[in-house]
């Protein structure tokens, strides 16, 4: 594969990500663990060194604990005698506890002889910190009769691939070649349409934060062609995804959801200036994203927590009782924090890479100013009346919800008041007024 510039400058944009990492397998004495396994293994490595050869490459982190990225290492342990009790990846900074028993029917096939075979996989999610560039870590399992065993020394070490393009010829990197070309001929389709007036916009937000709204909103314009969570669960969309066809593909499932509004704005998708999504779940896969389409619109809009895990309860509550199948009963004002944590703290990383316009829940909407001034930003017409028609809808439906009661208990506003990240918040909040200074 030759690295021409255009594939240069994405080489450039991955080593901003920081997310490539490389493998290193030490030396294994398989002496000390043959007698106690049939086999132990950490999967997909080859030749002691790789990039995690999974479907999405390096691009599978998630966002972990404390704002750290994460990715998953997994492998197999098949014991002799001794049922395994634990599987720990050990470092000089904390140790990460792998599951055990992840179900594999094909082991099943491959060791026929072995009972329960199909649950000798295990997987551990190891957190790295941002800007981490190699971490140590100790494979140890332990038997129920408590004795431990040392599998191998496991190194991630951080990778620029500007500087080592040869590494996409590797043998086990045909799947980095292909994500390269993929990137590559988005980024084509997306010039090429900017080029034509045609741009990407993300509306984008912690759910029950009022994305919704901001969805309606940015629709009423017939210059903005906005799927609602068209794309919601896609971890790699890109330019493609935006193409008349698949966008109104009216077989996928995202598609049923709402066939209706499909219909309704299917005749704007070729004029219009703006085509898009809203994604409440944008912030965990941006950085995929980001690859594909850098030159895309982020509208992102917050909620303060009190809210939000107000809403979080009610829907709990509706889950469990039956009403809401599509929540959680489980998913309550204390995985609001986190969520809303996560989503806050997230952005902050996704605002060092695309311009960001911010959107406060609580007072855009009761200020018709406020949502002129983001269409402007988009340099839509205002003065259309459908988009007129919008600007009132919305704001009549926030006015009637600004004075609705919200029930939390007194510990509930105490876990709420110890465990938010108000800094973040705060910091938001700045951005947000500062756009209509000046």
């Amino acid at each position: 594969m030759i690295i021409d510039n255009a594939q240069q400058e994405i080489l450039n944009d991955l080593d901003r990500l920081s997310i490539s990492y490389q493998i290193k397998i030490y030396a294994v004495n398989k002496k000390d663990w043959q007698p106690y396994f049939h086999q132990l293994s950490l999967d997909s490595h080859q030749h002691n060194e790789l990039f995690l050869a999974h479907n999405r490459l390096f691009f599978d982190h998630k966002q972990g604990s404390d704002n750290h990225q994460s990715l998953m290492l997994g492998g197999l342990a098949l014991s002799k005698t001794n049922s395994i009790k634990a599987i720990n990846l050990v470092g000089d900074h904390g140790c990460f506890s792998a599951t055990i028993g992840c179900p594999s029917p094909g082991l099943g096939r491959r060791f026929p002889e072995i009972a329960n075979s199909s649950h000798a996989r295990w997987k551990c999610i190891v957190n790295l910190s941002p800007g981490e560039e190699k971490k140590r870590l100790e494979l140890i399992i332990t038997l129920d009769n408590e004795q431990q065993i040392s599998f191998s020394t496991i190194e991630l070490v951080s990778v620029k691939l500007s500087q080592q393009p040869e590494i996409i010829n590797h043998q086990a990197s045909n799947d980095l070649a292909g994500k390269l070309e993929s990137i590559y001929h988005s980024r084509l389709q997306m010039d090429r349409h900017i080029l034509q007036g045609k741009n990407y916009l993300f509306a984008i937000g912690n759910p029950r934060s009022g994305t919704t709204a901001l969805g309606k909103l940015l629709n009423s314009s017939p210059e903005i062609c906005l799927g609602i969570e068209r794309y919601s669960l896609d971890e790699n969309v890109s330019a493609a995804s935006f193409n008349k066809d698949a966008f109104f593909d009216a077989k996928s499932a995202n598609y049923l959801v709402r066939p209706h509004l499909y219909e309704e704005i299917k005749p704007k998708f070729d004029q219009a200036k703006y085509i898009g999504d809203k994604r409440p779940r944008f912030v965990k896969f941006w950085r995929n994203t980001w690859l594909n389409l850098p030159k895309a619109k982020i509208v992102y809009i917050f909620r303060n927590i009190y809210d939000v895990a107000c809403s979080y309860n009610t829907r709990a509550s509706n889950a469990a009782l039956g009403i809401d199948q599509s929540w959680s009963s489980t998913r309550d004002f204390s995985k609001a924090v986190k969520d809303w944590n996560e989503g806050l703290q997230e952005v902050k990383n996704l605002a060092q890479f695309y311009t960001v316009y911010f959107v406060k829940y609580e007072d855009f909407f009761v200020d018709q100013s406020k949502m002129v001034h983001l269409l402007d930003y988009l340099q839509v017409n205002t003065a259309e009346s459908a988009v007129q028609k919008g600007i009132s809808q919305v704001q009549q439906a926030a006015l009637s919800l600004k004075d609705k009661p919200r029930v939390l208990s007194d510990s509930e506003i105490k876990y709420i008041d110890s465990h938010a990240d108000a800094e973040s918040y705060n910091y938001l909040v700045s951005l947000y007024e500062k756009q209509f200074r000046g």
